[in-house]
């Protein structure tokens, strides 16, 4: 029997969501462990984040423009519009001050009110643009480490454990020492990020393989809206190891200038401060407008599209965004030159149904923070909100739960498993893990941008061969277990095939197209039938699936059906 650890609440995920929920379960008194599969406030999404939205209520004008955002241009309508206005106050109240506290300190007027972008979506962003998530995650790295929670770093979250439906517990690899040991814990938060390496071209990182997403839908909970996958247009082409630089399109610190897209023949194609001034994450728009250039035979997906900050004076580019050192370093001059660029997969919106008073989902013990969850799609504010109020509400009701102990047979299988994995052969006798990982991304990659039934299906049985015939002949250079890195690419393998293959199904079911969602064979935007939460979930080997319509309490689109390249969110 392995280790089992006791504590109150375990959170899975070290960064904005996972370390707040953390720090503020521990504040309500609660005994707390992370666990963090890479380094807590050094790996994940959080680290990515650049500007930080406010959500300027000053006038009647600024809120609706801000609302407008959240809900029409950031999530397409499939969002909790009260959950908005809640988050929305807690950045104004409370998120910003709370950081200077610990030492990210923003601009003021003289009178202290926070000076934002000047947009029709004000934002603040910490030192330079493309460096926010850095620096605060850098704070609460130093927040968790100066704290009592019980931090494990390196170690990987493999299954949630349940007892007649209640989530009790976890199972983790730590992958240093090559140790698998237990959780016993009245209450779980989940806050894995969203944002996978699961395409050939992805801005997740290597760590991050949609564990959270697998380890729910393994469990039995409810994910919607698994499809809506967004895409970064405007990534740095070649070398491919620097496919996560992003050319950044939003508005740009110390100028109201925005960046650019150029087909192969020179001509603009988009701008967001003219296409998209709505939008301060204007992603779904880039690719929409790069797909008919795709269609003209004027880019293609891996490159022939151009952008850069050839339209903006060098030296404010050089003095307000990091960015600029990405030219430097491929000896183009930001001033006159633009760069090749390709799309990478990029965040999901979709994820664990949550009720978005508490943060419960459908399975009983288990709670779900931040882009891990299908409510919002993210952002260093909002999921630091969620993890304020899943901690919380976690702590107290682990306060008031009695501990129950974990079902060995449970523990025991899921170590039967983890170390099944543990096998050797000669380098030709069956495939390593780090090979079917990349057969799964080239897959999704193949897939794309543009789907249709025909497409989702092919990739849906490319990915059953994929679970079929090369899951069970994967072998290791080495039964080692410490820092067995083919050891957990093994694991991971079969988190991946799982993410995937339920944000396949759930895309078969969704008939419409929507924000960065685009089914050639239903090129329409349908808010009549397609405004709901497209829920699936796995229980006893089988798949359901059901959909719930989404409350409109303050906006509506305009529209119930329109052509999807005509729509602007």
């Amino acid at each position: 029997m392995i280790e089992t650890v006791e504590t109150d609440v375990v959170v899975i995920g070290g960064g904005a969501a996972g370390a707040n929920a953390a720090l503020k379960a521990a504040a309500q008194g609660a005994r707390v462990a992370l666990v963090v599969k890479g380094l807590v406030g050094k790996s994940g999404c959080s680290i990515f984040g650049s500007h930080l939205p406010y959500h300027d209520m000053s006038s009647a004008q600024r809120a609706v423009d801000r609302l407008t955002y959240s809900v029409r241009y950031y999530n397409h309508y499939l969002t909790d519009q009260d959950y908005c206005l809640r988050m929305g106050a807690y950045m104004r109240e409370e998120f910003f001050d709370d950081l200077e506290r610990i030492g990210v300190y923003w601009r003021r007027d003289e009178a202290g009110k926070l000076l934002a972008i000047a947009s029709r979506t004000p934002a603040l962003v910490a030192h330079k643009q493309g460096a926010s998530g850095m620096i605060l995650m850098d704070k609460r790295r130093r927040q968790i480490l100066a704290s009592d929670i019980a931090l494990y770093e390196e170690c990987a979250a493999t299954s949630l454990v349940q007892d007649d439906g209640r989530i009790v517990g976890v199972t983790v690899l730590d992958y240093r020492r090559g140790r698998l040991f237990a959780i016993s814990a009245k209450a779980v938060v989940l806050a894995t990020g969203h944002s996978d390496y699961l395409a050939t071209r992805s801005t997740g990182t290597r760590e991050q393989s949609a564990d959270g997403i697998a380890m729910a839908l393994r469990a039995g909970a409810d994910l919607a809206n698994l499809e809506i996958q967004w895409w970064h247009t405007s990534d740095v082409l070649a070398p491919k190891s620097w496919m996560r630089f992003h050319i950044y399109p939003n508005p740009l610190m110390g100028t109201s200038e925005t960046a650019r897209l150029y087909n192969s023949d020179g001509q603009l194609f988009y701008e967001q401060k003219t296409h998209s001034p709505g939008a301060s994450a204007p992603y779904t728009e880039q690719i929409r407008r790069l797909a008919l250039q795709v269609a003209a035979g004027k880019a293609r997906w891996d490159g022939g599209y151009f952008s850069g900050y050839d339209h903006i004076d060098a030296e404010l580019t050089r003095t307000y965004q990091h960015q600029a050192a990405v030219w430097e370093k491929l000896g183009m001059d930001i001033g006159r030159d633009r760069i090749e660029c390709g799309i990478t997969l990029h965040m999901r919106q979709g994820g664990v149904c949550v009720d978005t008073t508490d943060f419960t989902t459908s399975l009983a013990g288990l709670y779900a923070a931040g882009g891990v969850c299908c409510h919002y799609l993210g952002g260093i504010g909002p999921v630091s909100y969620d993890g304020k109020i899943a901690g919380i509400t976690a702590a107290n009701e682990a306060a008031g739960s009695p501990r129950r102990a974990l079902p060995a047979a449970a523990v025991a299988a899921e170590e039967q498993r983890i170390y099944g994995f543990l096998r050797t052969a000669a380098r030709d006798a069956g495939p390593r893990p780090i090979q079917a990982k990349g057969r799964i991304r080239a897959i999704m990659w193949e897939l794309g941008y543009v789907k249709n039934e025909v497409r989702l299906q092919a990739a849906l049985d490319a990915l059953a061969q994929v679970r079929a015939e090369t899951v069970p002949r994967l072998t290791l250079d080495s039964t080692s277990r410490a820092w067995n890195t083919g050891w957990l690419d093994a694991i991971d393998v079969t988190c991946m095939l799982d993410a995937c293959e339920a944000t396949l199904r759930s895309a078969l079911n969704r008939k419409e197209s929507r924000g960065p969602f685009y089914r050639e064979d239903y090129p329409y935007v349908d808010n009549e039938n397609w405004l709901c939460r497209n829920i699936i979930r796995r229980s006893d080997g089988r798949w359901w699936s059901r959909t719930e319509p989404i409350a409109l309490p303050h906006l509506k689109p305009e529209k119930t059906r329109e052509p999807f390249f005509e729509a602007d969110y």
